[in-house]
């Protein structure tokens, strides 16, 4: 009765183990969509164009009309998006990562500043990334250059829930006065709260 006691315990144990073992390792996952989205960043800043568009989701490219096509989109909707001064490299950060069927996708926040017309502007966009062979390698896009509406489009594999926001574009000034009606209510809610 104990052998058969410790023979199934020893099962159990070298099952859930297994179990263990087959789960995916997202830090890693998410660590290689990183350095992919870290390389669109570079070849966008660097206008290296065939790396930029060979690390871009095929279904993308195909929306619109092959490389040249989105090359040539790419080129004349930077414009918006270059500094007149060198400035610093934006930051990725890791927002949302779905898998589904051996596939995964994430959305990965760029958060950096340029100076346009004098001003400095803080332009947040999400870079939406695809692999489709276990997290190894990753295509992406940036929703900046494009509409978050037209996503289905370019990608009508893109996964129904995963939350994909629109890139924002602020100046100093917006973002000063942000933080100063944050700080309004954060005091207003501490005085509510010491009152009761």
């Amino acid at each position: 009765m104990k052998t058969l006691k410790l023979l199934l315990t020893c099962t159990v144990i070298c099952l859930a183990q297994l179990r263990l073992s087959a789960q995916p390792d997202t830090t890693k996952i998410i660590q290689k969509a990183l350095l992919f989205a870290d390389s669109l960043v570079k070849a966008d800043a660097y206008e290296t164009w065939p790396v930029y568009a060979d690390l871009v989701i095929p279904s993308v490219i195909k929306y619109y009309g092959g490389k040249d096509g989105f090359i040539d989109y790419i080129q004349k909707a930077r414009v918006h998006r270059t500094s007149t001064e060198v400035e610093e490299p934006p930051v990725l950060k890791p927002l949302h990562l779905l898998t589904e069927n051996e596939e995964w996708q994430a959305v990965i926040e760029e958060s950096g500043y340029i100076h346009r017309d004098g001003k400095k502007v803080h332009i947040i966009t999400y870079l939406v990334g695809q692999s489709r062979d276990g997290g190894e390698t990753w295509h992406l896009f940036d929703v900046g250059y494009n509409r978050v509406a037209a996503i289905i489009y370019m990608m009508p594999d893109v996964f129904g829930d995963l939350p994909i926001p629109e890139h924002i574009v602020r100046t100093e000034d917006e973002e000063l006065a942000m933080a100063q009606a944050a700080q309004a209510a954060a005091k207003k809610a501490g005085k509510k709260k010491a009152a009761h």
